[in-house]
């Protein structure tokens, strides 16, 4: 049977859209005579446009800074990525000048390593009272809260010290002194847990770590870890309490200097003090000259390097993948084989950046086999980079000229992560100007800006792609513009024009390359547009009434897309809220969005002023905004309970500790307290350099 309110909702459908069309019709008229009698001077603005043309210049860009420092041995890097630290990104670099004094010095950075400062003595004689001081390779950490740590093992008579700074390392105390240690020895910090760890190889051949969980003031016992070692420096990393070593060992008694040893690891999950696991790696073709490498990711992922002769005069670079905390490694992944004999390297050419991309150092010879009358030899000092875990390498080279010659020759290259996707490099240098020296592994952008008002401003802002946290930003003014030590990556050209900002498109940088750009601009105030000032004068009233018909017949449609909007934002704001201190990843796995959708709302949330992101460790951490007197008006997170409940069960406990007692990252543990404390929840007192939190007579679990 015919529904009898078919007719009359046709009806309505149809009156409803005449009106509308008329109302339509009414709105054109009276802008059509409103142009007619509006000033022809009127401007309006139009949508800004740009797009970006980009090549990677011939030019190689060069960033190397001389260090200065002089002597017969590598040197040691090392970089605080500590967020917290009072010294936050600070390069040191030690060096040695000759070892039998064993004068040693430090250069630190306090900008990026743009420049380093004057070199400051470091007496790694101290920590071995009046016995014999032959010392020749020591190593450098940063842990938390920016102390740092230098391991200074005494080659005559095998003891180990380990030297404290508190101050940027301005001053240094010993810390410990182990003896009948041996006399290769690293270091490594845990960032998440604050401890030191120590590897040695001692003179029998063993493999042993000692660790500290409190700045260096208490050490445990050595802890074996294998037997059979070759006397070469052992490499360590930490991460959560997961620690991995790797060593090598000989594949026959007569293996001497050759390719002739196996990379083995160990990994332990305690901390150090039980290592149920030790698996070879490689096959025995690893040159026992050369130390293998070790690094962790900000995620837990570890990964070896290690350099095997796989023909005559030829080498090749070799890294293995970790992602069970050590547990197993996946088989050998050739980064790159070049023309080399019995390289010598010292370990520290295998580092994570903060977005977990891998980057391995090697050296390759140009003449291995015929070298100059001079003794120098000629070679190429290489880091590839993988964000991929090694599966694709991209590489970048320069020439440099090799200390010694044969067996001994080497460049003694480093690597180190700093902070923001930084990476850094130090080799030596005896040739070409001599000494150690220094350069990020990075590129730079310079271009120009092509519009139709030269006068005016224009801000250009290089962004990353997937988390749209800015990267760079500089104003055109007229005059070419220039960003140096771009970690080599792809971003996106963000253009902003007064309260316009347009995406003007995507360009590579490459390591140790110059990217050349031009943004062409159009849109704004161009051409004599249609008087929409004076049109609206007229026909304002028509046109109110139009759209407000419209805008009814659209309201659904509208007002659904709105809520599922907010409703998206809304989620992603708790999140933070919930968990401050969240990475971009973990927002965006914890939403269920992808990429570009997650990277969209939180921009808008930022805009709005809701939240707020800091670069840190890992992308850049997001926090809620607002005065945290609202605290008072929310209830307390899950995670502001449980750190209420934990203070007052332990009065006094540390940002650290209290972190790693409710399993949370120390960055959210310390946004909270920061807040809590601000509104009476909790109070905090420092004591030395250490943050301890107490309860309130205020403070309330409920």
């Amino acid at each position: 049977m015919p529904n009898p309110f078919d007719c009359l909702t046709r009806s309505g459908e149809t009156k409803a859209s005449e009106s509308v069309r008329w109302m339509c019709v009414a709105a054109v008229t009276c802008m059509v005579l409103a142009s007619l009698i509006a000033p022809q001077s009127a401007r309006a603005e139009e949508p800004l446009r740009a797009s970006l043309d980009y090549s990677i210049l011939a030019q190689p860009y060069q960033n190397s800074v001389p260090l200065n420092v002089t002597g017969s041995q590598e040197t040691g890097i090392a970089v605080d990525r500590d967020p917290f630290s009072p010294y936050y990104g600070t390069i040191y670099v030690i060096r040695g000048y000759t070892s039998e004094s064993a004068d040693f010095k430090i250069r630190r950075s306090l900008d990026g390593g743009l420049t380093f400062g004057d070199p400051i003595p470091v007496d790694l004689c101290s920590g071995f009272g009046n016995t014999t001081c032959a010392v020749e390779r020591p190593g450098i950490a940063v842990g938390s809260d920016g102390v740092t740590y230098i391991v200074d093992p005494n080659f005559d008579s095998g003891t180990v010290a380990v030297l404290r700074s508190v101050d940027q390392g301005l001053s240094w105390l010993l810390a410990a002194s182990f003896s009948d240690l041996g006399r290769q020895a690293s270091i490594a910090t845990d960032t998440a847990t604050g401890a030191v760890y120590v590897a040695d190889v001692n003179a029998s051949g063993s493999v042993v770590v000692v660790k500290s969980a409190d700045e260096g003031s208490t050490w445990s016992p050595p802890v074996a870890v294998s037997s059979g070692a070759t006397q070469t420096a052992p490499g360590i990393a930490a991460f959560q309490d997961n620690v991995t070593v790797v060593f090598l060992t000989a594949a026959s008694d007569s293996c001497g200097i050759g390719s002739c040893s196996y990379v083995r690891v160990a990994a332990s999950h305690d901390g150090g003090l039980t290592w149920p696991s030790v698996t070879a790696v490689s096959s025995p073709d690893v040159s026992s000259a050369s130390a293998p490498s070790v690094a962790v990711s900000p995620d837990g992922t570890f990964a070896v390097s290690w350099i095997s002769s796989v023909a005559p005069i030829t080498e090749a670079t070799f890294v293995s993948i970790s992602r069970d905390r050590g547990n197993s490694f996946s088989t050998p992944i050739e980064v790159s084989r070049y023309r080399a004999i019995n390289e010598l390297e010292l370990g520290e050419t295998l580092v994570f950046d903060n977005r977990s991309r891998l980057y391995v150092a090697w050296q390759s010879f140009g003449n291995a086999s015929d070298p100059p009358p001079n003794g120098t030899f000629e070679s190429s000092i290489y880091v590839g980079s993988s964000a991929d875990l090694g599966q694709n390498f991209t590489n970048a080279s320069f020439s440099v000229s090799l200390q010694g010659g044969g067996a001994n020759g080497s460049s003694y290259e480093h690597l180190a992560a700093g902070p923001n996707d930084h990476v850094y490099l130090t080799w030596y240098e005896v040739f070409g100007g001599g000494g150690a020296l220094f350069r990020s592994v990075s590129g730079e952008a310079s271009g120009d800006v092509a519009t139709q008002a030269p006068n005016a401003p224009v801000d250009v802002e290089l962004r990353d792609p997937v988390s749209a946290t800015l990267e760079a930003r500089a104003t055109w003014t007229g005059s070419r513009l220039v960003f140096v030590e771009l970690p080599a990556k792809v971003y996106e050209v963000w253009i902003r024009v007064g309260n316009a900002s347009t995406l003007a498109g995507a360009m590579p940088v490459r390591m140790w390359r110059s990217t050349g750009f031009t943004v062409r601009l159009g849109g704004g105030t161009v051409g004599p547009p249609f008087p929409w000032i004076s049109a609206v004068e007229v026909g304002g009233i028509v046109l109110v009434a139009a759209g407000a018909t419209l805008a009814a017949l659209q309201h659904t449609r509208l007002a659904r897309e709105e809520v599922l909007q907010r409703k998206v934002r809304l989620l992603i704001y708790e999140a933070v809220r919930e968990h401050p201190g969240s990475s971009f990843t973990e927002i965006r796995n914890a939403i269920g969005l992808q990429n570009g959708v997650a990277a969209y709302h939180l921009r808008v949330l930022e805009k709005q002023g809701l939240v707020h992101s800091e670069k840190g460790r890992r992308h850049r951490w997001y926090y809620p905004n607002g005065d945290v007197s609202l605290w008072r008006d929310l209830p307390l997170s899950p995670l502001q309970k449980s750190v209420l409940e934990k203070v007052a069960q332990d009065p006094g406990i540390g940002i650290r500790e209290l972190a790693r007692s409710l399993d949370r990252h120390h960055a959210a543990v310390a946004y909270n307290v920061r807040g809590m404390a601000r509104e009476g929840l909790l109070r905090t007192q420092r004591t030395g350099r250490k943050l301890q939190c107490f309860p309130s007579d205020e403070s309330a679990t409920g």
